[in-house]
């Protein structure tokens, strides 16, 4: 399309603006009401839109004939991608119990059932999520789960366990919503939703490191050792809870903290297997190694997302000089 020309004109009291062709906004689909995304770029003024007419981004129809995990794994995935409106072609018994396994999970999801086939709407609205309270959300659940699970080493009252795993629940609804949140906005800065991305993945393997070491002592009443493993997992949760805030804070020295105590974190875990006295408790001392040195990992990763979340808020753009400045300054 040609350029054209528009004055910039008051609105209200407060407000300048200008008006766009009605002819452009229909090429975008948007109509009034609708949000769009306005950002500057260098100078140039960009305009985006997020939403369509009626608010309604995108839409999907999947035909499938295979099991309720595979179903179940498609609908999480048509979530997650930003889809609205998600129609499924399937058995419909096999898409009500897929649905039904992940609903609980999936902020603002339904299922409406039609003659042939089964549409499950998105009502949730990314452009009223704030990310970084998603993400310190999840943040203050691997707390409390952590807290939990050395309260029940400390106690061995198994229902701390059993809320242990309910937390875990509530990880994967803030998991799959801040996913999608971040599909749907990376336009405004792909370089930190890869940095989101990379915590809150990294938070939620955490948090399912917790599930997998309480379902593990679920199974084996443990009277033996329970104190040495608390010890070690405090290390732990301090250790991840370090790196989290690191990167909600862009607290550049405590990210540097936690990737130099890595390797110590690491051997600290080890320790166990030599740990004498916990006789039958192999199973248990092998789990608590793997998935606190996984932790280890997750946190150090997080640190590294901290250390690029810093690097990009103090870069400085780099001024590109042109020939007819060079020949001026001649």
């Amino acid at each position: 399309m040609s350029s054209i020309y528009r004055r910039v004109i008051r609105i209200g009291e407060k407000s300048i603006g200008i008006t766009l062709p009605k002819r452009w906004l229909d090429v975008l689909s948007v109509g009034v009401g609708d949000v769009v995304e306005i950002s500057l770029v260098g100078k140039v003024i960009v305009v985006k839109p997020i939403t369509q007419v009626g608010g309604e981004t995108n839409e999907v129809s999947i035909s499938l004939g295979g099991s309720i995990d595979e179903t179940t794994r498609v609908i999480i995935a048509s979530y997650i991608e930003g889809y609205d409106n998600v129609e499924v072609i399937g058995q419909k018994d096999v898409i009500r119990k897929a649905f039904s396994s992940v609903e609980k999970k999936l902020p603002g999801s339904l299922m409406l059932e039609g003659d042939g086939s089964v549409l499950i709407k998105v009502a949730t609205s990314e452009t009223n999520v704030d990310l970084n309270e998603v993400i310190n959300s999840m943040a203050n659940i691997l707390n409390s789960m952590f807290s939990k699970f050395i309260d029940y080493l400390e106690s061995n009252k198994e229902d701390l366990l059993r809320e242990v795993l309910e937390l875990d629940d509530q990880m994967d609804k803030l998991y799959f919503l801040a996913l999608r949140t971040i599909k749907k906005l990376s336009f405004r800065d792909p370089k930190r939703a890869i940095d989101d991305t990379i915590v809150v993945k990294n938070l939620e393997h955490a948090a399912d490191a917790l599930d997998r070491l309480s379902n593990a002592f679920m199974r084996v009443q443990a009277t033996q050792c329970r104190r040495e493993i608390s010890e070690k997992l405090k290390d732990v949760w301090t250790y991840i809870m370090r790196a989290v805030y690191s990167y909600l804070d862009n607290n550049i020295n405590n990210a540097l903290k936690v990737l130099l105590d890595r390797e110590r974190m690491l051997n600290n875990m080890l320790e166990l297997a030599n740990m004498g006295g916990c006789t039958g408790l192999s199973g248990l001392l092998t789990a608590s190694i793997h998935e606190g040195q996984l932790i280890v990992a997750l946190a150090a990763d997080i640190a590294e997302a901290a250390f690029s979340r810093h690097v990009r808020s103090i870069a400085k753009p780099t001024r590109i000089i042109t020939g007819e400045e060079l020949n001026s300054e001649e």
